[in-house]
């Protein structure tokens, strides 16, 4: 696993950029969910059958376009004229299908996200972004409530808007364990 700065640049000293294409050639480098600032190492061959396998199950979640890609992000961008989303004005691109590792559950398993640096659904994710964030105060107080109806200690929902939290949730949820034991 390496570990990279908080910071989203990467920079990577040219040598070391060196060994890392060497090995791509046999791993695919990619995200760990819920830490995303780790990269996990993953066989290729496994990684590329593990991902045509999610593609052919389960039958009907994916379906198999033979439009063209500006036919596809002709229709992005119509969507987002029709719903007042801006678009995006860096060059868009066709999201693709990226397998990330779920460490923090047990056994570990893996699942999919769509990935892309700039897509015409950009905006929308930033605006789903600012929804749930602003709506997050009022599912905190729900929350804290219903816990407390059921005489569960609980100082806050267990929403985190990122990973930095994790470890001062998963410890004062264990504080507050022992205080009520």
């Amino acid at each position: 696993m390496v570990q990279t700065s908080s910071d989203s640049s990467l920079s990577v000293p040219l040598g070391d950029l060196d060994h890392l294409k060497i090995l791509q050639q046999s791993f695919v480098i990619t995200y760990m969910d819920k830490c995303c600032n780790n990269f996990v190492f993953v066989c290729k061959f496994f990684y590329v059958s593990f991902v045509f396998s999610e593609l052919n199950f389960p039958v009907g979640v994916y379906e198999v376009s033979n439009l063209a890609q500006f036919v596809i992000l002709k229709s992005h961008l119509s969507f987002n004229k029709a719903h007042h989303f801006k678009g995006v004005k860096c060059g868009p691109h066709l999201l693709f299908l990226c397998a990330v590792w779920t460490f923090h559950k047990n056994p570990i398993k893996r699942r999919f996200i769509c990935v892309a640096s700039s897509s015409f659904l950009t905006d929308v994710s930033k605006w789903l972004c600012s929804f749930f964030k602003a709506m997050f105060p009022t599912i905190n107080d729900l929350w804290v409530s219903k816990f407390k109806k059921a005489n569960v200690p609980c100082d806050s929902s267990w929403i985190l808007n990122d990973s930095t939290r994790v470890v001062e949730v998963i410890n004062d949820l264990n504080r507050s364990r022992s205080e009520s034991d």
